[in-house]
């Protein structure tokens, strides 16, 4: 029952956490998403067809013009020649339809010579009546009233001299072809070879009817060939386009409307104009990062995605620094962007690992945000890739183990003149025009040292709201006048002493393996703090009377590993860094306190005596750091416990006491290997000989006897003088030689 609740609980702090990383994931992605679409928005203007343009638009991004584009592909089609074929149907039945014409004009005209014959008077003229008779025998073509009457009133000579010039020069012209689309060129063609030899009237009013009822042209467009021709040159037309920056209203010119439609594609105008495509790729663009970040933080860092503290120092650092970044961009330039800010600040507040990871989004996102608007695209991006990364990489590579505040001003002096270098190199690739490179490389410079110092006026900001564990921070908190040193010192001079020396051995084992030296010192100066709350319990601060002796070995074993509660308690009270509390609490994990449980033993007998009722709370050590501090501790209380302790002895004893602690399984859960273990003995061993070496044995001096000695040799000196100075003595005849 007691695994199930367990293993409950378990799924449910798993799940919160999973939640919590789902959050602030969203949130990450919500904050810089609105950078983002800040930074890509195009500036909008209230502009129409005619206006005068107030300012030089350019375009933020390649785009077609495409009203031009389709002006110019529609007149390339409309370019292209027909394509035709002859039908060579077409003369023989324009030749029938001929005749079949001139047989009802032919008709007509007889029609109009017997009513004309019918006359009277030679002021008579067609009624409309003989119109209307005339049109009824009119089936194939159409004549108005005054076509008619010329009709009407010609002779049967002229009538037939037409007819046969008509069908002569119909043969003709079909012979040489009639192109569709030129019946008009046919007809004046017909013209030119029988209006020399007929009337004026009879040629406009019955002629040209005849021609346009009959004339069909012999060669026809191939309408499919034709189409097909027309769209390879419609698609042969490259789309004319606004490349990157390149103007697209000039100041103080009309704009047209293609100019407008240019600027609607761009989302350039106020109203209804958007750009969702610009809006969609940079969200979709910027997931894809914030995606890589998180599978780079989960295969080398894989601790932060389930630190909520260090992820959000994270997403300060590199909103600051991006935010930082489009500003300086905006105004001064982009080589003076501090793109090197979120490395500097990662890498001191939460070190060399997580800077790395906060120096690859950050890369990303800020050559992302500011090639917009930009011609030279290629080389902007690079060069904004090149100093972001190497420059960050450089920055982390120098603060890693040295981060003090005049080393984090040297380091962006550094980084800047390895950026101008970067500029300079990238200048010389891409561009001809030299003169202007030195200029914007020496930018760099300005950008990295403006990074240096907002790193130095913004660190100690975020360790004070964090309260982070940072080389700083623990450097301050090494200073004996801090109030529990200080307490510590005073109230319990032998813990004190005790915490020295674990000091030394943890810092020198911390060091023999990689582990983080300061903080396990630091960590070693305050790890018994809870000594503080009932200091005589402890054998190194009593001077007499051993309570002890008197107390219950489970009322004595409470007490002492009470002290780890009392610790953590009074670390919370002085804020002391998570970090340093965790240390506190695993520092003896949850191993037995042997004397008392021997005592026990026997007292009530084995079998009455649970040893689980004589262990520390726990948990165990978790880092390898608090597994050094636990080690250290155990060595150094016991190797001050050895009679007359020599190199041998103080080597076995250490061997003995790590080797229990792993037997015990006190480590683990920390990530020491075997190969860190030996290592760790061999600085123990190292550190303690200098403790315990071999003095030499001082004889004792009767100091009284050695004065009267002294005292009796200056008496009989001074007699010696006088008596040199008497007359006749020997020593005033040998002074007088």
């Amino acid at each position: 029952m007691e695994d199930t609740a367990k293993t409950g609980k378990t799924w449910i702090d798993s799940l919160s956490l999973r939640v919590q990383q789902v959050l602030f994931a969203a949130v990450t992605y919500l904050v810089l998403l609105l950078i983002c679409l800040l930074a890509v928005s195009p500036e909008q203007y209230d502009l129409s067809v005619g206006d005068v343009a107030p300012k030089t638009i350019t375009a933020s991004k390649d785009i077609v013009d495409e009203i031009t584009t389709q002006r110019r592909r529609q007149s390339a089609a409309d370019a292209v020649s027909p394509v035709y074929y002859k039908d060579e149907t077409i003369a023989d039945s324009v030749l029938a339809d001929l005749e079949a014409v001139f047989s009802e004009l032919r008709a007509v005209r007889e029609l109009g010579e017997q009513i004309r014959s019918g006359w009277t008077d030679s002021s008579m003229t067609f009624t409309e009546e003989d119109y209307e008779q005339a049109t009824g025998l009119l089936t194939k073509v159409t004549l108005s009233s005054y076509q008619l009457r010329t009709l009407m009133n010609t002779a049967e000579q002229d009538f037939e001299s037409l007819y046969q010039s008509l069908n002569s020069a119909t043969r003709t012209t079909l012979v040489s072809t009639i192109t569709e689309g030129q019946i008009n060129d046919a007809i004046n063609n017909i013209q030119q070879i029988v209006a020399y030899n007929t009337r004026t009237d009879l040629w406009y009013n019955v002629a040209i009817p005849t021609l346009r009822a009959c004339l069909r042209p012999n060669m026809l467009i191939n309408q499919e060939a034709t189409e097909e021709n027309r769209q390879k040159a419609y698609d042969a037309v490259e789309p004319t386009v606004y490349k990157q920056d390149q103007n697209i209203v000039v100041k103080g010119d009309r704009i047209t409307a293609e100019q407008i439609a240019v600027l609607d594609s761009l989302g350039l105008l106020q109203g209804n104009s958007f750009d969702f495509s610009l809006y969609i790729g940079a969200a979709v663009l910027l997931g894809l990062i914030l995606a890589g970040t998180y599978l780079f933080t989960a295969l080398f860092e894989p601790q932060l995605l389930s630190s909520g503290k260090s992820a959000l120092v994270l997403l300060i650092a590199g909103v600051m620094t991006i935010g930082l970044s489009l500003l300086i961009g905006r105004y001064i330039g982009v080589n003076a962007m501090p793109v090197v800010l979120a490395a500097m600040l990662v890498v001191n507040l939460l070190g060399e690992r997580p800077a790395y990871v906060a120096n690859l989004a950050v890369s990303l996102l800020i050559t992302f945000l500011t090639v917009k608007g930009t011609g030279l695209i290629t080389s902007q991006m690079l060069s904004v890739l090149l100093m972001s990364c190497l420059g960050g990489t450089l920055a982390i590579f120098m603060l890693r183990r040295n981060p003090s505040r005049v080393f984090v001003l040297i380091t962006g002096f550094v980084v800047g003149v390895v950026n101008f270098v970067v500029l300079a190199c990238v200048g010389v690739l891409t561009s001809s025009e030299l003169s202007g490179i030195a200029v914007d490389a020496s930018y760099a410079i300005l950008g990295s040292f403006t990074s240096a110092i907002l790193c130095v006026g913004l660190q100690p900001i975020l360790e004070a709201t964090f309260n982070l564990v940072t080389p700083a921070k623990l450097i301050e908190l090494s200073n004996p006048n801090q109030p529990l040193l200080r307490r510590l010192m005073i109230e319990t001079p032998g813990t004190y002493h005790h915490s020295m020396v674990v000091a030394n051995l943890a810092e020198a084992a911390a060091e023999a393996v990689g582990a983080n030296a300061l903080l396990v010192r630091v960590g070693a100066y305050y790890h018994d703090i809870g000594k503080l709350v009932r200091p005589m319990y402890f054998k190194e601060n009593q001077m007499g009377e051993n309570p002890h002796d008197k107390t219950d070995p489970r009322v004595s074993t409470a007490i002492l590993t009470e002290h780890t509660r009392d610790g953590v308690e009074l670390a919370r009270k002085h804020h002391l860094p998570e970090p340093i509390i965790d240390m506190i609490r695993q520092h003896h994990g949850d191993t037995p306190v042997m004397y008392f449980y021997a005592k026990a033993v026997k007292m009530l007998g084995e079998e009455n005596v649970d040893i689980r009722d004589f262990r520390y709370d726990g948990p165990k050590p978790q880092t390898a750091e608090a597994a050094i501090l636990m080690l250290s501790d155990t060595v150094e209380a016991a190797v001050r416990s050895i009679p007359e302790p020599t190199q041998a002895k103080i080597s076995a004893m250490i061997r003995k006491l790590v080797r229990g602690k792993m037997e015990d399984g006190q480590l683990d859960e920390c990530t020491l290997t075997f190969r860190d273990i030996g290592h760790i003995c061999s600085a123990f061993e190292t550190i303690l000989k200098g403790v315990f070496h071999e003095r030499i044995e001082y004889p004792s001096v009767d100091l009284g006897r050695a004065k009267r000695h002294t005292q009796q040799r200056a008496q009989k000196l001074q007699q010696d003088v006088q008596a040199a100075g008497q007359p006749g003595s020997e020593a005033a005849k040998e002074s007088g030689k």
